[in-house]
């Protein structure tokens, strides 16, 4: 499920709490008219929303949306140790100025450790009726979220596009092509994709197909320079030549030859 947040608007921390659970325990059935933020610091749990079921484990954060059903889909491990706390919920009317956070309802934190300490300082500042200080931390832990799901987004749309290039060696596919077929648009795909490999998707092609020209080589010396420009999807072999040297410093042809004469030592 994916969490809306209007983050232009201060939201209220209405209660917080560590809870340690020496026995198994299943996490009680309910409708809160409130946010339920739950991060599991030991131990394992299994918890419901609808028809969803989420499992806590160690360094996880569970977002369980207000006016939903949530339920225990199981107990928690003897000696687990959570800390939660709830958050205000107004009807949420968007304005295109707003700054929206969408987030998953599941998120591990393992890999960012500023979510566990600004969850902690929320926890403590509540704790110590610092109202107000556990409301800011709440705005900065909603930033660590989303900067988080932003490069785990990075990840998952780049290693798309590059498992998308890898079967279809045959083919030119466009930036177009590629972000229809991971469902973004042309402008995310290639920033997502530069981002994470720190080339253009074109770029990222080019040096693949070399890559693949050179196994040609290697395993089937006796097929011909252009009919692997062909197999590769090129327009002609002067073409598939134009682009290898480029890229390798020489021509196909002569690197082809080198590697020949060194299989046969």
């Amino acid at each position: 499920m994916k969490n809306k947040f209007n983050t232009t608007r201060r939201h209220t921390v209405t209660d917080a709490n560590i809870n340690y659970y020496a026995t198994p325990f299943v996490h009680p059935k309910r409708r809160m008219a409130e946010h339920d933020f739950i991060y599991m610091l030991k131990g394992k749990w299994k918890i419901g929303q609808n028809d969803e079921v989420f499992e806590l484990t160690e360094d996880t954060l569970l977002i369980l949306y207000a006016n939903n059903t949530h339920y225990g889909a199981g107990p928690c491990l003897p000696d687990s140790k959570t800390m939660y706390f709830h958050l205000s919920f107004e009807e949420e009317c968007f304005k295109e100025t707003d700054e929206i956070c969408v987030v998953e309802s599941l998120i591990n934190a393992s890999s960012n450790r500023n979510i566990k300490k600004y969850f902690y300082e929320i926890v403590n500042s509540k704790l110590c009726s610092n109202h107000k200080k556990a409301d800011i931390f709440f705005d900065l832990l909603m930033c660590e979220i989303s900067d988080a799901a932003n490069q785990q987004a990075t990840v998952q749309i780049g290693e798309q596009i590059k498992n998308i290039i890898h079967k279809n060696p045959e083919s030119f596919l466009s930036n177009k092509e590629l972000s229809q077929k991971t469902h973004v648009s042309v402008k995310t795909a290639e920033t997502k994709f530069k981002n994470l490999f720190g080339v253009t998707i074109h770029q990222y092609i080019l040096k693949f197909k070399v890559e693949q020209a050179i196994a040609y080589f290697k395993n089937f010396p006796e097929m011909s320079i252009k009919e692997i420009a062909y197999n590769l999807g090129f327009y002609d072999e002067y073409h598939f030549s134009k682009q290898f040297k480029k890229i390798m410093g020489t021509s196909p042809n002569k690197y082809k030859k080198e590697i020949v004469t060194k299989n046969k030592e």
